[in-house]
């Protein structure tokens, strides 16, 4: 019950409105890039760990497209509701334009799998613990990571519900 609770003002936090849930109670969001309308994907919707995090069409079915958000003290924890793998910023880098991939949940120095919404409103950036850039995108819609810009509309992601 407490994890349902927690789930449920996480989300609330972020501004996703309502949520849906699976048969183990867990809310699940796309994140949708606001500029393009895209959402966060794993490429080819792989299995693997190290496989790159892409702007993808939506398919309303596609669980590869699926995040779910667990708080970890003041940040988030975005696991993929496909593979149970969580989005991280490979090899812990602190470079522009390092690639963002999905990994197995690490259980200490996780810092470049854990994640802050910047700003205010519906439309914010996700910024890596780690290294204090935000998630980006570049010309072949790869996920990156990028120092904030206020006026970078690149940058901006909004959480959706994923309806039952």
């Amino acid at each position: 019950m407490f994890r349902m609770i927690l789930t449920v003002a996480a989300c609330a936090i972020i501004g996703s409105g309502s949520v849906a849930r699976d048969d183990q109670d867990v809310a699940f969001v796309t994140l949708v890039h606001v500029d393009t309308g895209k959402v966060l994907a794993i490429a080819d919707n792989s299995d693997e760990g190290g496989a790159r995090a892409v702007l993808a069409k939506l398919d309303e079915k596609e669980q590869a497209q699926q995040w779910k958000l667990t708080k970890d003290g003041t940040h988030y924890k975005l696991t993929n509701r496909k593979t149970g793998k969580v989005l991280d910023v490979n090899e812990n880098s602190s470079d522009e334009g390092a690639a963002i991939i999905q990994w197995d949940d690490k259980g200490e120095d996780n810092d470049n799998q854990r994640w802050s919404w910047v700003g205010d409103g519906k439309e914010r950036r996700l910024k890596s613990k780690s290294s204090g850039h935000v998630l980006d995108v570049d010309d072949e819609a790869r996920l990156v990571q990028k120092k904030a810009s206020e006026t970078a509309k690149g940058q901006l992601w909004k959480v959706v519900e994923v309806k039952k």
